[in-house]
């Protein structure tokens, strides 16, 4: 086994829970969990295994220059973001699924109580969800700096009385309209 990331040769058994086995990385402290050991202790947990998303062809993902290689079979990681907006990435296997944590990454993951949900990050729900949240903070971002905080709260609670209201339509047709009170002309 070679570490994906410092190349080493030499992994030390590491128990990450009770009846979850990892493999340590001596050199840079990354973390390997094989796909069986973490099916299995999700099992010995009494937690049903959710149908596994199998990863599409993996895609080698560069980080500072080099693709990570799965330690167990040699197959590309491929890179999966965790959180929106924060530049957390898992490496997972396409082949063998096991799953390549770097230093910290469990910790982290283990403090929002979410390392009995690891196979759901690789699913496309799941990312899919990730896209659409990072999209709509990055809208509101846009639209905070170009109304300003006070202004963009206001816009907010007039489109959610204008979303609710049975006249909805002819209110905004007023409200776009230059001059309203000017008669159609036939």
């Amino acid at each position: 086994m070679k570490c994906p990331v410092c190349q080493r040769e030499s992994f030390g058994k590491h128990c990450l829970e009770a009846n979850l086995p990892a493999l340590k990385c001596t050199g840079c402290k990354g973390i390997w969990i094989p796909a069986a050991g973490y099916w299995a202790w999700l099992e010995s947990r009494g937690e049903h295994r959710a149908k596994a998303a199998r990863a599409p062809a993996p895609i080698p993902m560069e980080v500072a220059g080099q693709a990570k290689l799965c330690p167990d079979c040699g197959h590309f990681l491929r890179r999966y973001k965790v959180w929106p907006d924060v530049p957390f990435y898992l490496d997972r296997c396409g082949h063998c699924t096991g799953v390549w944590f770097d230093q910290g990454e469990w910790r982290a993951i283990r403090s929002r109580d979410l390392h009995r949900q690891v196979h759901l990050f690789f699913s496309d729900m799941w990312q899919d969800d990730l896209k659409e949240k990072e999209t709509r903070r990055r809208f509101e971002k846009v639209y905070r700096d170009r109304f300003g905080d006070e202004d963009y709260a206001r816009i907010k609670e007039i489109r959610a009385w204008l979303e609710q209201h049975p006249q909805r339509g002819a209110l905004i047709a007023y409200l776009s309209d230059k001059d309203p009170y000017k008669a159609l002309s036939s």
